[in-house]
């Protein structure tokens, strides 16, 4: 949370705060932004950042009434604090010695412009600045643009103050006066659009900076996406400034509009959208413990987990001896396999947070780990990425001791709760079972998972793992998704001082953003998350490394040892006609306005159009759920695959929850073209018709089109789920990182990078992976980091 320490009034609309944010001041340059989040119902707002003290750590920022979001900010007043503040964000403005410019602000534009013109000053141009504004009212911060200008104009669209006219006249005055160089211009996207064909008649570049619908501001969601030289460009890090020649004008003003109708409604019921604009630490109030529907009697205290883990993993113990004795084998592989109860299609695709997966009974799960033949050598733990120990956990389920069962994963896992939930076990640990060579279905091994990690945090007798003595060692992790927390959670056992640092406002990476809680709750992560927080993991939302601080920065603070787990958040597009329509969003957006933002409750302040007939493109997990959360906020969803239904990436039961409740499936179609209506939003998708050809390199066949075959179909909302790509925004940022496609981190077999301080894992080093396999990852890194930082590697 960041404090405000001074607020102005510049008319009856627009505000100047001064707000606490040391880090952002240290690192931020002309042309950054911040993205801003006032209480907790907040939407993540990007505004630029008008000026920096680093003395004091602050930065100052100025705001005009116009949304919510900016009606629910210009109301605090100073000692209050602001939810959220993260950056800085952006690239900065390219500042040179360009001869003699002109900085055109109109309005609001003038605070971002006015580091712009002091930069641009002390690099030793002549500055001529044009500051514009309806009335006099809206004419702001002169005396600060007057230090830095050689010459200032002033236009008022009323004649109020200075000149009359609009900013176009001011920048003509200058150009008949003089050679001019280079134009800057900042204010509203119409402004911009006449300053900028003002500058091109007398052929002069003119860079303007684009203040578009933002989510995130890190390049994770693509809602800042338009058309500029023909490409499509992210302007939260592609810009936000641009040669205003190459900017498809039309399209951003189009864009600039997708929520408008949203937003007034959401004014109409302001008082509904407010909050107490606070925060709670991580240690206080959050991970609820979660009614387990499938569990009869979580009060038991049966199985407490008191012996040692040797006892509880030896395999020649003799309750495990006098387990195995119980039963012959054949016996075990006689029992049929747990079917997972589940929720009534009809009714769980009316509901956005119910799980549709209840859970086992206590007797369904030692009736299924019964099954488990306690192999000598166990296949299944080669088949899982982070090598929990599944018979020792499987036979203590058998014998009831569902505690101790817990203890087993949490010695290996950091997650057990979310693995049982959402690892793809089909392909993992239980494509190993000894079982599948009896030709009967593998133990349900994803399933007993998550019996054993609910029923110890509903027992209210969660155990954590042994830590070692601490060595005082500070290490950095990058990202807290499932890689940054498994390495934060094996490398705090080992005894180091660990602090992750989070881009977003809440900790969990794509577990948070990424995946509905009809299939993995909230309050579920938020468990697992604040026991790594008792193990000792320090947490920190807000911060991007490579932004707000760098990798050099931390190993000046004392870090020793850095992990890159930021992920795969840059998503794909198509590159198709129409893409960059109203209305069009990819899967990361999509999802973290519903899944993150909370968007579809109506008392948050994050937009969301309502659809009634949706269009998913895509057949892997991340599909899956966006269209099983369409459905359940009410729309007709049909979701397209250039593949036929064999092929489909998604796991089988994705497929069958997805089909069970209601949702089309179009195979062997792919869009080629959208097609908008006058206010620049989809209405209908034309789908190629394909067929299989010869096996790709993924083993898949590959769709080919079958030639003059398309089907048009009427739509009013498009979801891209075509994969996701590294965000370039943090391997980038460090100097002498090896990087390898699409910008990858390369690493060894040690997940060890170039820079031998810095190890990295899962999405950020696969380009795209489960959850598992980059738990996994980080397991192998914290081993070999720890290797590393004792001289052993």
């Amino acid at each position: 949370m960041n404090k405000i320490v001074r607020k102005e009034q510049f008319s009856e609309n627009v505000f100047l705060f001064e707000i606490e944010a040391p880090l952002i001041a240290k690192s931020r340059k002309a042309g950054n932004f911040v993205i801003v989040r006032v209480g907790k119902k907040g939407e993540r707002m990007p505004l630029t950042i008008a000026a920096a003290d680093i003395e004091k750590g602050t930065i100052t920022l100025v705001v005009q009434k116009v949304g919510l979001s900016s009606q629910k900010l210009c109301m605090l007043n100073v000692g209050d604090y602001v939810t959220d503040v993260v950056g800085p964000l952006g690239n900065p403005t390219k500042i040179e010695k360009y001869g003699t410019v002109v900085c055109a602000g109109g309005g609001l534009g003038v605070a971002p412009m006015l580091p712009i013109i002091q930069a641009l000053k002390a690099a030793g141009n002549r500055v001529l600045s044009v500051m514009a504004g309806r009335s006099k009212d809206l004419i702001i911060l002169e005396d600060k643009v007057r230090e830095s200008s050689d010459e200032v104009i002033i236009m008022t669209d009323d004649g109020s103050y200075g000149e009359k006219g609009v900013v176009t006249v001011g920048m003509e005055k200058f150009f008949e006066q003089e050679h001019v160089d280079k134009v800057f211009a900042i204010g509203p996207p119409i402004m911009m659009k006449f300053s900028n064909l003002t500058a091109q008649k007398h052929n002069i570049p003119c860079e303007v900076s684009l203040n578009t619908i933002m989510v995130d501001g890190t390049g994770m969601c693509g809602a800042c996406r338009l058309t500029i030289g023909g490409k499509t460009k992210f302007v939260c890090i592609d810009g936000p400034e641009f040669d205003g020649a190459l900017v498809d004008w039309d399209e951003m003003f189009k864009r600039m509009g997708t929520f408008k109708r949203e937003e007034q409604e959401e004014l109409a019921h302001f008082e509904e959208h407010l909050d107490e604009n606070n925060s709670q630490p991580l240690s206080e109030g959050k991970g609820t413990a979660v009614s387990a529907k499938g569990h009869d009697d979580s009060s038991s205290q049966r199985g407490k987990g008191e012996e040692s883990l040797d006892v509880l993993t030896n395999r020649d113990a003799e309750w495990r001896k006098e387990l195995r004795a119980s039963m012959k084998p054949k016996e075990r592989t006689q029992i049929e396999r747990v079917v997972m109860p589940e929720l009534d299609p009809v009714y769980r695709a009316t509901t956005r947070t119910e799980e549709v997966n209840i859970g086992l009974t206590k007797e369904m799960a030692m009736t299924e780990a019964k099954r488990c033949l306690d192999c000598a050598k166990p296949s299944c733990v080669e088949g899982c990425p982070v090598n929990i120990n599944i018979p020792s956990f499987i036979k203590n389920i058998e014998r009831g001791e569902f505690l101790a069962a817990a203890k087993v994963l949490k010695s290996t896992s950091a997650l057990p709760a979310v693995c049982g939930r959402v690892c793809p076990q089909e392909k993992q640990c239980e494509s190993k079972c000894i079982h599948l060579k009896m030709n009967e279905p593998a133990v349900a091994i994803g399933y007993l998972e998550r019996f054993a990690a609910d029923f110890e945090r509903e027992s209210g007798n969660i155990s954590l793992p042994e830590i070692a003595p601490a060595n005082g060692i500070k290490i950095a992790v990058v990202g807290s998704g499932p890689a940054g927390l498994s390495f934060a959670g094996d490398m705090v056992k080992k005894g180091y001082d660990v602090y992750v640092f989070e881009a977003l406002h809440e900790i969990g990476g794509v577990l948070k953003y990424g995946i509905p809680e009809f299939r993995l709750p909230n309050k579920i992560v938020d468990v697992e998350i604040e026991n790594l927080a008792k193990m000792g993991v320090h947490f920190q939302t807000d911060v991007i490394v490579g932004k707000t601080i760098s990798v050099e920065q931390l190993e000046a603070q004392g870090f020793k040892g850095i992990f890159v787990g930021s992920g795969a958040g840059l998503p794909n597009f198509m590159n198709i006609p129409g893409e960059n329509s109203i209305n069009i969003m990819s899967s990361n957006e999509y999802l973290t306005r519903v899944n993150l933002m909370d968007a579809a409750n109506p008392t948050t302040d994050t937009p969301l159009n309502p659809a009634k007939s949706v269009l998913v493109v895509g057949g892997g997990n991340t599909a899956m759920d966006s269209c099983r959360t369409a459905k359940r906020l009410g729309a007709d969803v049909t979701l397209v695959y250039r593949r036929s239904e064999v092929e489909m990436p998604a796991r089988l039961e994705e497929v069958k929850h997805a089909k069970e409740e209601g949702i089309k499936f179009l195979t062997l179609h792919n869009p080629i073209e959208y097609i908008a209506d006058e206010q620049g939003a989809v209405k209908q998708a034309v789908l190629q018709v394909m067929e299989l050809g010869e096996p790709d390199a993924s083993g898949r066949r590959s769709p080919v089109p079958v030639e003059g075959k398309t089907v048009t179909l009427d739509v009013d909302q498009v979801i891209v789920a075509v994969g996701v790509s590294p965000n370039p925004l943090v391997p980038k940022s460090i100097e002498g990182l090896e990087l390898g496609r699409k910008n990858t981190i390369v690493v060894n077999e040690a997940m060890q990078s170039s820079r031998t301080e810095i190890f990295a894992g899962g999405d950020i080093v696969r380009g795209g992976a489960t959850v598992i396999l980059a738990m996994g990852d980080g397991r192998r890194a914290a081993l070999n980091m720890d290797k590393h930082l004792r001289g052993e590697a």
